[in-house]
């Protein structure tokens, strides 16, 4: 009994058309290249430990240190303040917001900057145009 296996005799007209690749990678060129990462990794390594070998114990940089002295006199921040309500702290937030969008009233009085309800800043704007804000 005879199998007879089909074997191209190269790329297809398909895969040239649909511009695959048509040749295998060459395994040599992979191992080389696996070899020389592997050789560039370990004198990194080697460097490296050589350096920390060489200054181990002489770096001592201790000018962010403080002092005990100084760690006994530092004053510590507040500590958070939470809300004791938020949905009436959140509301209350809106309402003063909403009060201060919806009346007339002074940002500085002394430099003659006051704020103006939100509707009719809008129609200012809509009638003088916006370079007449400033």
């Amino acid at each position: 009994m005879s199998h007879a296996h089909a074997q191209s005799e190269g790329p297809s007209a398909e895969s040239l058309a649909l511009n695959h690749e048509v040749s295998d990678a060459r395994a040599q060129l992979v191992v080389w290249g696996v070899v020389m990462v592997g050789v560039v990794l370990l004198l990194a390594f080697g460097l490296m430990a050589g350096v920390l070998a060489i200054t181990a114990g002489s770096v001592t940089d201790a000018s962010n240190t403080l002092s005990n002295s100084e760690v006994s006199q530092m004053q510590l921040p507040p500590a958070p303040q939470l809300e004791q309500n938020p949905r009436v702290d959140g509301n209350r937030i809106i309402t003063e917001a909403t009060e201060r969008l919806e009346s007339y009233g002074w940002v500085n009085e002394r430099a003659g900057r006051a704020h103006i309800p939100i509707e009719r800043a809008m129609e200012l704007i809509l009638e003088h145009g916006l370079d007449a804000v400033k």
